[in-house]
């Protein structure tokens, strides 16, 4: 059953032919783990078994999910990016598909429909898989790749449960999993034919869920991946040098120190630090990275970088990871998904940390699904409403300020993607704030001040630059002691701990003031200007009338935000204000140029 939806000129565009505006969730962070055994990071990761586990249950067991999508829908959000793993469908060997957990999933997005909700499904991945610090991936793909998993922990090839979990992707399985799927018939010959397993297995499992779901209208498509590493594909001078992404603390051994401890040898780095000290190898016959003249140890036994330009260049040409290997396959993956789901959107993620992600395919069932966080205040896990430093330097104080910088950076985020990709709508797939900054100070105070001022600020450059998003995340069963229960991350919108009455919707929600505000869904023509400003309850539109368009443009009105009623005023037509859904309905009757609405307290 079709959704209706299309694209144009950089929107959505429903089956009325409204511009339409999608708010979401991310649902959520714990569907990346097996619900059975629970696997929170926290607990470890069985090396042993991993073909006995089970997803069902994630994002919350059944018989909740009504009160959590009835809370997700009160709060004005109109979409998921609803979360499962290729784990979750294939953990127990090549082809045997979990059809408890593809009939459970098929229900949570049945639930979703009945609440008003649309969906669309991301096929999770943070650094390949739990067996790598991340999630996403089986376990069973190690053994095409020669890798030895349960030596990845003594031998310090990972580092599981780590706050600096994207440091994990510097290192040699997750590198080499995601090299071998991107590139792995060009660049490690001696194992050719993996790379088409590892494509053909994800996508077939991909494909498994979407024919349980092709008959659903509230399902709009699929992320093609999400946040896909390149591997080595492309690196070359950049794997001598070590990093750090979050928290404090040395940086990380470099990508090549790793090749060489992961072949068994024992590193040593600065400030008399060791990597491998038992100097285990994590491979079955050796690194066939070595074996291919990447790399070698000298004469004094350092790791050195033989061929630089080997992950970089190909007969003498320069090669993009996005370009040259992740176009290709997700134009590949699109056309499998079209088969099993028929007119589904394609949901486009780029390699984290690289902005520009060219794509001139005229197909307009594609969206620029990219993230965007303050990485300032990701990374540090601080923020100082009075002196908030930015990503392009300087400081920010006050909402005002604060969202000024936010708003230039998404102006620029989607100036590059129209530049880059054309007229795709975008839709920042990810964005949010980590609720344990500041040492956890509002789990002790029960203040959330400071959360409400960054997410203001976030919101405040949403509605400026009218992009469409889904929220990092909501958490159904998040906990102050362990957050999202994955890699010390507690970024969910609502929490059990901060639940006071079970009866009341909003209870357990943080920040909700500053997230659940007016806002556009459908517009009967171009949308030109959004502003709320919660102080005075004050909201904006301005839109370019469609006198063709015959449904009305709708809005969403919480009542949290106008608890004693509202009043509004249209510059042409009438509305109807349905307090029970809370949306309003503006019929313009035919107006044409630019109309306003102001709502107000």
């Amino acid at each position: 059953m079709p959704h209706g939806y299309t694209t144009r000129d950089g929107w959505f565009i429903d089956r009325h032919g409204r511009h339409t505006l999608l708010r979401g969730v991310n649902l959520g962070g714990s569907s990346k783990l097996p619900a059975r055994p629970d696997s929170a990071t926290h607990r470890g990761v069985d090396f042993l078994g991993w073909r006995d586990v089970s997803f069902v249950g994630r994002p919350f067991p059944l018989e909740e999910a009504d009160r959590h999508l009835e809370r997700i829908a009160s709060w004005g959000f109109s979409v998921l990016r609803l979360l499962t793993t290729w784990e979750a469908i294939e953990h127990a060997g090549p082809g045997c598909y979990d059809e408890a957990y593809l009939d459970y999933f098929s229900a949570v997005v049945r639930k979703a429909r009945a609440h008003g909700l649309l969906v669309f499904v991301d096929p999770h991945h943070d650094v390949w898989s739990r067996w790598t610090g991340g999630d996403g991936a089986p376990f069973w793909p190690f053994e095409w790749a020669g890798l030895l998993p349960e030596r990845f922990v003594p031998a310090e090839a990972v580092e599981l449960d780590a706050l600096d979990w994207p440091s994990n992707a510097q290192r040699v399985p997750c590198a080499t999993m995601w090299t071998l799927l991107l590139g792995g018939d060009l660049f490690c010959p001696e194992l050719r034919g993996v790379q088409g397993a590892l494509q053909d297995h994800y996508a077939s499992a991909l494909c498994a869920l979407a024919e349980r779901l092709a008959d659903l209208d509230n399902v709009l498509g699929y992320d093609s991946f999400n946040e896909p590493s390149p591997g080595y594909v492309g690196r070359g001078d950049d794997l001598l040098r070590g990093t750090r992404f979050m928290g404090s603390g040395p940086k990380s051994f470099s990508p090549l120190e790793h090749l060489a401890a992961a072949d068994g040898h024992t590193v040593q780095g600065a400030a008399g630090r060791v990597l491998n000290p038992r100097g285990l190898s994590i491979w079955k016959n050796g690194c066939p990275w070595r074996r291919l003249g990447v790399w070698d140890l000298d004469s004094e036994g350092r790791p050195v970088l033989a061929k630089p330009d080997y992950f970089r260049k190909v007969e003498g040409r320069g090669i993009s990871a996005w370009s040259d290997f992740l176009v290709p396959f997700v134009q590949r993956l699109r056309e499998r998904l079209r088969r099993a789901h028929p007119g589904c959107i394609l949901f486009l993620e780029g390699v984290p940390g690289v902005p520009e992600t060219p794509w001139s395919d005229p197909d307009p069932l594609v969206c620029d699904a990219r993230h965007w966080y303050d990485v300032v205040m990701l990374i540090h896990r601080r923020f100082d409403p009075e002196a908030h430093p930015t990503l392009g330097g300087g400081v920010r104080s006050g909402v005002e300020g604060i969202a000024a910088a936010y708003m230039d950076q998404l102006g620029g985020i989607a100036a590059l993607s129209r530049k880059t990709m054309g007229e795709l709508p975008v839709l920042l797939g990810e964005l949010g704030i980590p609720y344990e900054m500041n040492d956890g100070e509002a789990y002790r105070t029960d203040d959330y001040s400071k959360h409400e001022i960054a997410l203001e600020a976030t919101y405040r450059a949403l509605d400026a630059t009218l992009l469409s998003s889904t929220h990092w995340n909501y958490t159904a069963d998040n906990t102050h002691a362990r957050g999202d229960s994955w890699n010390h991350e507690d970024l969910s919108l609502f929490s059990r701990d901060d639940q006071q009455d079970p009866h009341d919707l909003d209870s357990g929600g943080r920040g909700t003031r500053a997230f659940v505000r007016p806002c556009l869904r459908h517009a009967a023509g171009r949308p030109l200007r959004m502003q709320f400003v919660p102080a005075t309850g004050v909201f904006e539109l301005e839109i370019e009338s469609d006198p063709s368009v015959r449904a009305p443009t709708e809005v969403f009105v919480p009542r949290l935000q106008y608890p004693r009623g509202l009043t509004v005023e249209v510059s042409a037509g009438g509305f109807a204000h349905d307090g029970a859904r809370q949306v309003l309905r503006w019929h313009a009757g035919g107006a044409r140029g630019v109309i306003s609405m102001r709502i107000s307290r």
